[in-house]
């Protein structure tokens, strides 16, 4: 286990009730699905795929005093052990969704299943076969704890379940370089400034409360690329850049006072190529100021844009995380309170307004049963009853797809989506006339 997953397992264990799990939509083209050849199509893939057997297994390892010497008393330590004996039946499940309806209908179900947390008994994934919609295909729900997998490891086990061909993930570096004292007085620098609160805003509608609710909209890939070139940025800039102008717009009154920003935590990898067939957590995360008090799209794009290339300047981002965190054994000084702690980083809304990730974009084609993937949505996690909102942009063939999870208590926040379609619009608009 990496610290990431022995931290999110904490705080799962400090706060029974309360968990964190991903997922991914995908939507199946070709003719129907049942569940037979579904549960036959895992079956067949899980005999190569030892990753998507393994599950929580305790094993004597002796505690360490503060000179870091062996005890004799020895305490169980959690591991991942891969296990042959997955139950496909029970992995691989019908869901009902509301006889004819459509989208509507499919996003009450995924937040229907969102507030049931992954069993962390078993292997912890499961996949839903959606069933009764009006949509066109066949569309399966996978879902997992996030004590198990981060982004990486989500498109990972996509691959195992349903990839074809050898390509997989995205593009991971093969090393990071060691840390020099530069890279440390960097990340000193950005936990001090990660102290200063955020701004709080009315339009949150108070403290985060009720159940998580999801929102998406889906662009071309290639639309967020022109963009990014013609403004000689990343298509993470754009995205990010969106996401200020469609809560600017979704707030507007609050930023007619103060230009003030909200802050969001942006996940970063630390996995390399060596990593991409492991599951686990191999991320850490950077705060970065939304500059949704700029009016003007355009600035906004270029404030982001210079952002994010302070945060890199130098190659040193994530280096030390990399090398203390993503590898190394657990710490004897290690509290569980301070591993739920970190894990919870996202949800201490005096310190960032919410959770900005983005993946990449998956390189290999999916299909199931032989029926090809059209379509995959990401769904980011939430902390339930601690945060306002969490974002992720996933890519997946010709397609980026944006997905807003909410808490309940949040207004309006099922106009976010269609809000950043909007505002990317707006930046595809200043870069044709950029072009001309």
């Amino acid at each position: 286990m990496t610290m990431g997953d022995h931290a999110y397992l904490a705080f799962t264990r400090r706060f029974p009730g309360e968990f964190l799990d991903i997922g991914v939509l995908l939507y199946v083209g070709g003719p129907p699905l049942d569940l037979a050849g579904l549960r036959a199509h895992v079956a067949d893939r899980l005999r190569a795929a030892p990753d998507l057997t393994e599950r929580l297994h305790c094993v004597a390892s002796p505690p360490r005093d503060h000179r870091g010497r062996g005890s004799a008393a020895e305490q169980p330590q959690p591991r991942w052990a891969a296990r042959g004996d997955v139950d496909v039946d029970d992995h691989v499940v019908v869901t009902a969704v509301p006889a004819g309806s459509g989208d509507d209908g499919l996003r009450r179900v995924i937040d229907r299943l969102a507030a049931q947390p992954v069993d962390l008994g078993r292997p912890p994934w499961r996949l839903h076969l959606l069933r009764g919609h009006s949509l066109p295909g066949t569309l399966v729900l996978y879902r997992a704890s996030h004590v198990h997998q981060d982004g990486g490891a989500l498109f990972r086990a996509l691959h195992l379940l349903f990839g074809e061909g050898d390509d997989t993930g995205v593009a991971l570096p093969q090393a990071f370089a060691a840390p020099r004292p530069a890279d440390y007085l960097r990340l000193a620098g950005r936990n001090v400034q990660g102290l200063a609160p955020t701004r709080a805003l009315a339009a949150w509608g108070g403290p985060a409360r009720g159940p998580a609710r999801h929102t998406w909209a889906t662009t071309e890939l290639d639309a967020l690329r022109r963009i990014a070139r013609r403004h000689a940025v990343t298509v993470n800039d754009v995205y990010l850049a969106a996401l200020a102008g469609a809560l600017r717009q979704w707030s507007l009154p609050e930023w007619s006072r103060s230009h003030r920003p909200i802050h969001a935590l942006m996940p970063i990898s630390i996995r390399t190529s060596a990593e991409q067939e492991l599951m686990s957590n191999f991320t850490t995360g950077v705060r970065i100021a939304l500059p949704c008090g700029e009016p003007d799209p355009g600035r906004r794009l270029v404030r982001v844009a210079g952002l994010t290339r302070r945060l890199k300047r130098g190659g040193g981002l994530g280096v030390v995380e990399r090398r203390h965190v993503a590898h190394a054994e657990l710490s004897p000084h290690a509290s569980q309170r301070f591993l739920a702690h970190v894990a919870s980083s996202g949800s201490r809304t005096r310190e960032v307004a919410l959770v900005a990730s983005n993946p990449g974009s998956l390189r290999c084609r999916l299909a199931v049963a032989g029926r090809p993937v059209t379509g995959l949505v990401g769904l980011p996690p939430l902390f339930v009853g601690r945060q306002h909102l969490t974002v992720g942009l996933f890519g997946y063939g010709e397609q980026a797809h944006v997905t807003f999870t909410a808490s309940a208590s949040v207004p309006r926040h099922e106009s976010l989506a269609d809000l950043w379609l909007t505002e990317l619009a707006e930046l595809a608009e200043l870069a044709a006339l950029r072009r001309g």
